[in-house]
């Protein structure tokens, strides 16, 4: 059985970074570190037989894991004919054993046989389940926070992590990054510390579920009684349907309480239980104490931008109406509240340029110039570039030196160089003019020759003693022998 939340597709507007900083982490420890546990197993076992520990210890292990299994006979015989490396590895993997041998009489009172046996527990303690992961019985903080970034293989890493991106991104949204991290440790932590108090048994327990049934929790928490969109997988049938988020919490606590006490498999039920117990009262107690904030409009599947959307449209409208008188302070209004938004620039750039609006066209412009490099951004810098043969407002200096310094950034070198001519008219040039020459020369190269000569005869007339002319000197040079 299998019960997902379907509610929020993934948003790459707000991408979920924790999230994906803590599958790679987990990647990383599970192929670069994890990785070479299986050279200190073999060192570990190397150590056990060379120090002659089976020979001293088969008979008592043999007869303490049957007695704690309840072996029967053709089990016990065929324990006792495994061979000895993978016989050695099972007891070096025995921890309660080991906790029986260190109280053995005869192992306290033999100075070689506790050397050998520490040699061997140095090495096997240096494998990634027994240095990092959690064992009840002997607790430590290390494995407290550690074995929730370590894997047993690739199918408990896959499947990890698969679940942590489904319900990370949307938590990541809803809680903010810290809130999210710190809730995703705690639950980790809190999974373990169920385990220890009410199972405290000399395995080893390492996984992310812990701390991932405790986003699960956390899903519940954040939706309460809200009606949300799930996904359900039930042998051969699946689907999806609606239902209050809180109803699926007994559902999958029922499922991992059914694990608990029937199933006979190695899933750590009580991390599940603990994990995602942690996480649904983390979030829903302070959520109905108003002490939690959530970002409600994402919950809601708001727009966030329906305001920004709202005021374009009714500048639209405006326009349409050829209110221009209303629209231009209007606009002006918008550019201070909603800087650098292209749509809005589209909408107020033609309206301050076909109305000769100094103050909003002055605006417009200082945010044309400031976008980031963009289709968009291009598209309204050529234009720009187009209206300023036509428009004397747009062949002010100042424009045309920031036009030809926005051109020359997005590798536009025709339309900067009628710009550049622009400027290269006046009677006093832009303090940078002689390495913006330069920049466009190098930009026009080979594909306009004479353009190049064009820079470099007015470097050599009005700057001819800057470095820029010489190195422009020296590239028109190479053009022409090439």
């Amino acid at each position: 059985m299998l019960i997902l939340p379907a509610e929020h597709p993934l948003d790459w507007k707000k991408p979920p970074v924790i999230t994906l900083l803590l599958i790679l982490l987990n990647v990383l420890i599970y192929f670069g570190y994890q990785g070479g546990d299986r050279e200190r197993q073999e060192q570990a076992v190397k150590l056990y037989l060379d120090g002659g520990l089976l020979n001293r210890e088969r008979a008592l292990f043999l007869e303490a894991f049957s007695a704690r299994r309840e072996l029967d006979a053709p089990e016990q015989r065929a324990l006792a004919t495994l061979p000895r490396q993978q016989l050695a590895a099972l007891v070096l993997s025995d921890l309660q054993f080991e906790q029986r041998i260190h109280h053995d009489p005869a192992y306290q009172a033999d100075p070689g046989w506790q050397q050998a046996r520490q040699r061997a527990e140095e090495a096997r303690d240096r494998i990634s389940l027994y240095r990092f992961g959690f064992i009840p019985a002997q607790f430590s903080v290390q494995g407290l926070f550690g074995a929730m970034f370590l894997h047993g293989d690739f199918g408990h890493l896959a499947g990890n992590m698969l679940f942590l991106f489904l319900f990370g991104f949307a938590l990541e949204i809803a809680l903010g990054r810290w809130l999210y991290l710190g809730l995703y440790l705690l639950s980790g932590v809190a999974s373990h510390l169920l385990w220890w108090a009410l199972d405290p048994v000399w395995i080893t327990g390492v996984g992310a579920s812990g701390a991932i049934s405790g986003l699960m929790g956390m899903y519940l928490g954040v939706y309460g009684l809200r009606r949300i969109n799930f996904f359900y997988w039930l042998g051969p049938l699946f689907g999806y349907f609606r239902a209050p988020a809180l109803w699926i919490l007994p559902v999958w606590m029922g499922k991992e309480l059914y694990g608990l006490l029937l199933a006979d498999d190695h899933v750590n039920y009580y991390a599940h239980l603990g994990g995602m117990g942690f996480g649904f009262l983390a979030v829903w107690l302070p959520r109905r104490i108003g002490r939690l904030r959530v970002d409600e409009s994402y919950l809601h599947k708001e727009d966030p931008d329906a305001p920004f959307k709202r005021e374009v449209q009714a500048l639209d409208q405006m326009i349409g109406r050829f209110a221009l008188d209303q629209a231009a302070p209007r606009g002006l209004d918008l550019l201070q509240r909603h800087p650098g938004r292209v749509e809005l620039l589209e909408r107020l750039y033609p309206l301050a340029s076909s109305r000769q609006d100094k103050a909003l066209l002055s605006a417009v412009l200082k945010q044309i110039f400031a976008l980031p490099p963009s289709l968009a951004s291009l598209a309204l810098l050529r234009r720009v570039a187009e209206d300023s043969a036509q428009q004397p407002l747009l062949q002010h200096p100042a424009v045309q030196g920031r036009l030809l310094r926005g051109l020359l950034r997005a590798g536009q070198a025709q339309p900067a160089l009628h710009a550049w001519r622009r400027l290269s008219r006046l009677d006093k040039h832009p303090e940078e003019f002689p390495a913006l020459t330069l920049q466009l020369a190098k930009q026009l190269g080979r594909g306009d020759l004479a353009a190049v000569t064009e820079l470099n005869r007015f470097l050599n007339r009005v700057y001819p003693a800057s470095q820029q002319t010489e190195h422009l000197a020296l590239f028109r040079q190479h053009l022409g022998n090439s």
